[in-house]
């Protein structure tokens, strides 16, 4: 399928991109997307280590304080959440609202809050057990952008709107999304996800902040709803790529610490 795909791939993962090729990425992509794992790789490393000289102190933040707005967006989008994930999936959305919303804070990015909310609570409705196509038949994030920008477009909601909400979903399994290139929205649903699953950037999360998300969300389950053993990906997709790079192990809980007794 590489004749529907442009020599440049600094498009990689965007709905555009995505038109014709199923999400599959060529070997310049692989490449990409194995060097943005490692940059985030080598970011949460630098993190450890200036967390632990006193130079990283993320400060507290109410969860009311990040809540979404409410607005046709968000209500459109929670609805759609609630008709086709599990309580399990919607958690991990949740969290990843949460989560990139207290790195937006610490690192003081500035963000649409119903844009970010609409994409981080769908930004995985290709993983549903109603979603069409099914993952083995194509990206799920790519499956899954599009879905949304179309019901986006049935509910009335600009061109503008659900384009980045769709370029945000699709977007989120590159391993890092450059804020300048994509914005801050599709920056911002990438890390939320990615820090709920492999913990990257979790030391920028100020731990109390952190506990009242985990409480209120709690983890259990989520590996299973991301299938992340068992999902029989698209082959040469950002998933099959990733997961093969895991040996298809599930990642150690990161916050397994957070709420043990002291």
């Amino acid at each position: 399928m590489s004749q529907f795909r442009s020599r440049d791939n600094s498009g990689m993962g965007t709905l555009a991109w995505g038109v014709g090729n199923g999400g599959e990425l060529n070997r310049l992509e692989k490449a990409r997307l194995v060097r943005n794992l490692a940059y985030v790789q080598v970011r949460d490393v630098v993190d450890t280590l200036r967390h632990r000289i006193g130079l990283l102190r993320p400060n507290a933040i109410s969860l009311d304080e990040m809540a979404p707005p409410t607005t046709a967006l968000t209500e459109d989008a929670m609805q759609l959440a609630e008709e086709t994930h599990d309580k399990a999936l919607l958690f991990h959305s949740w969290r990843t609202y949460y989560f990139g919303a207290m790195l937006a804070a610490h690192e003081r990015i500035d963000y649409d809050r119903s844009l970010f909310f609409a994409a981080a609570i769908l930004h995985d409705i290709g993983l549903t057990t109603s979603h069409s196509p099914h993952l083995c038949d194509c990206c799920f994030a790519m499956s899954g952008g599009v879905r949304v920008r179309d019901y986006l477009r049935a509910k009335g909601h600009s061109h503008d709107v659900r384009e980045k909400v769709g370029d945000a979903i699709a977007l989120h399994l590159n391993g890092w999304v450059s804020k300048r290139r994509h914005g801050a929205v599709a920056h911002l649903v990438s890390r939320g996800a990615g820090c709920d699953l492999f913990g990257a950037g979790r030391r920028r999360l100020e731990q109390t902040t952190l506990a009242k998300v985990l409480e209120r969300y709690p983890r259990d389950g989520v590996i299973e709803a991301l299938q992340f053993e068992t999902a029989d990906h698209h082959l040469d997709t950002r998933p099959a790529v990733m997961t093969a790079l895991a040996g298809r192990k599930a990642p150690p809980d990161p916050f397994r610490r957070v709420l043990s007794p002291a």
